[in-house]
């Protein structure tokens, strides 16, 4: 004789769908804890933070190819404005006038800010206050070590030879990224846009920065030809 199993022996025989759903909630949860634990603190800030400035990166690229003038992302650099420097950003191109040659750069949508708590290491490490234990190569590179100086946006364009400077990364007219061969004899290493989680220093001495956690830092690679690699905790030295 056949017997139809009850839902009583079907239910004790696994887990039901409200079981199944609390289980996965609870290991979405664990695996959210671990990626949060590995990236240090400040790791949900600093993954926001590396996703926006690879679509900046991106969007930098594309604008140079599209439009076929060199076009820079720009990083403040003045290190009297405290809100702004290393973290607020602008997308601008190279405009110059057929008829006499002036060049300024126009200002491409609004700027940006890195995610609060979150800065770019500078490329001077004296400027910044490490912690113990901080990667030898923890610190960005820009497409050239040069004064970048702006004056203020004004009906969507900045003027060059300003009083505010920026930092930079280049891509010439057809998206290629723009950095030297070589400096002083020296071979030149790739440009590295590294990001922490630090916080200004209010007396403003020679160090600006400082960042404590030296395992909370992201970046990103950059390649001659557009391209990149995103860089996590493990890829410093």
């Amino acid at each position: 004789m056949n017997v139809t199993p009850s839902a009583t022996s079907i239910k004790s025989s696994g887990f039901t769908l409200l079981e199944l759903l609390i289980v996965l909630a609870v290991m979405g949860l664990m695996m959210g804890m671990v990626g949060f634990s590995l990236l240090g603190g400040g790791g949900a800030e600093l993954g926001a933070a590396q996703r926006e400035l690879l679509g900046l990166v991106q969007q930098a690229r594309s604008r140079a190819a599209l439009s076929g003038s060199e076009t820079r992302l720009i990083i403040n650099d003045v290190e009297s404005d405290i809100d702004k420097y290393h973290r607020y950003l602008e997308l601008v191109v190279k405009d110059t006038c057929a008829t006499n040659g002036e060049v300024k750069w126009l200002v491409m949508g609004e700027g940006r800010y890195l995610t609060d708590g979150v800065y770019f290491v500078p490329e001077n490490v004296s400027k910044a206050k490490t912690g113990d234990g901080w990667r030898s190569d923890a610190y960005s590179v820009w497409s050239k070590d040069d004064d970048f100086k702006l004056k203020d946006s004004f009906k969507g364009a900045r003027e060059i030879n300003g009083d505010s400077n920026f930092r930079y990364l280049a891509f010439d007219q057809v998206g290629n990224l723009v950095f030297p061969d070589s400096v002083d004899g020296a071979t030149q290493v790739p440009p590295r846009l590294v990001i922490g989680v630090g916080s200004p220093i209010p007396t403003r001495d020679a160090e600006l920065l400082r960042f404590d956690n030296p395992s909370s830092i992201a970046g990103i690679l950059m390649r001659r030809y557009g391209g990149f690699a995103v860089l996590e905790l493990e890829d410093f030295e």
